[in-house]
């Protein structure tokens, strides 16, 4: 992984030419949360391998930090560009003045699942035990803590239990009773263990939840329209062949993620059955100000200064876009409202 203060060094621009035509080049940094990345974050790596983002003249030079709220720091100290970042942090970051927009958010639902033992059946049996976090206020912490809320359980009265990054060691051998894991974790989990099982979908329980945007300064969106759109325009292609190209869209996914084919197979048909990408921009006015509007309830941000929809997002890219491919509807999982 690379720290942030090396990163400077990717952000010359260059020019290239595509065969055949005369387009130049330009390069943005975009910063993603996981190394290796969940198949959830992989449309920005469909598009690149594709070649999506070079056919609208852009290069990606892709970096992976140890979340969405280091990738935010990142955009907003200018050692990058993009950001695939916390759509609840995004929010916080905009009322505290850091001058970005949530562009895009082709995966806006929570996608993870808390994973239990077998003694668990249902939520209330959540009481007294072992959850697993990486840190007080990080990914996991912040969901369980949704978890125990919709089970009416006050958080003294279970056990958080820090364990290294990667959950599903810890819960596999028996050191925590819970785990927030991603599809595909949750599967390579019962693999070793097929009692273990999810006690609650954070899409389901938290369906308006704003999970994951891409971010950008203001400043970008004024000195690099033309890219900032074919950024936008590129990453929705990627998405929307998710659901109707799973041929072309299965080896990148496994090239990236380094998983098993068998589980990436059996993760990507769950996670199309759930409707998990959304085919257009996924910054509907309902879940940004839903989240936004939590942030300002827990405390995140104060009393009185949430930011209104349009200070926090600039969908302009996004609808310019839209318009030229056409509005995605389907027939698999038709885009929200």
């Amino acid at each position: 992984m690379r720290s942030i203060n090396s990163i400077a060094v990717l952000l010359t621009a260059a020019a290239f030419a595509l065969p055949g035509a005369a387009v130049a080049q330009t390069t943005l940094v975009v910063a993603m949360p996981t190394t290796p990345p969940n198949i959830v974050h992989m449309p920005v790596h469909i598009a690149n391998d594709l070649g999506l983002f070079k056919k609208y003249g852009l290069e990606i030079k892709v970096i992976e930090l140890a979340g969405g709220v280091f990738t935010f720091r990142a955009v907003v100290a200018g050692s990058a560009d993009i950001a695939s970042a916390s759509g609840p942090f995004s929010a916080v970051g905009r009322a505290k003045g850091s001058g970005t927009k949530m562009i895009l958010a082709n995966m806006p639902k929570l996608e993870a699942s808390m994973v239990v033992n077998k003694e668990i059946k249902t939520m209330a049996d959540l009481k007294g035990k072992r959850i697993g976090i990486q840190e007080p206020g990080g990914f996991a912490d912040v969901l369980a803590r949704g978890v125990l809320r919709a089970a009416k359980i006050d958080p003294k009265e279970v056990n958080f239990v820090s364990i290294a990054t990667e959950d599903v060691p810890a819960l596999v051998a028996g050191q925590i009773d819970t785990a927030i894991l991603h599809v595909e974790q949750e599967i390579i989990a019962q693999q070793k263990i097929p009692s273990l099982h999810a006690i609650a979908r954070l899409w389901e329980i938290q369906p308006e939840n704003l999970y994951n945007v891409m971010a950008v300064t203001e400043k970008l969106i004024k000195d690099k329209p033309a890219a900032v759109k074919a950024f936008v325009k590129a990453h929705i292609e990627a998405t929307r062949l998710i659901y109707t190209d799973r041929a072309k869209v299965l080896p990148i996914i496994i090239k990236y993620t380094k998983l098993p084919k068998d589980v990436v197979e059996k993760s990507l048909d769950f996670m199309i059955q759930q409707c998990i990408w959304d085919g257009n921009h996924g910054l509907t006015p309902k879940r940004v100000n839903a989240t936004a509007a939590l942030m300002e309830r827990v405390g995140n941000i104060p009393k009185g200064q949430t930011p209104s929809y349009e200070d926090m997002v600039d969908l302009s890219f996004a609808n310019e876009s839209i318009k030229e491919l056409g509005e995605y509807q389907g027939p698999l999982c038709p885009s929200e409202q």
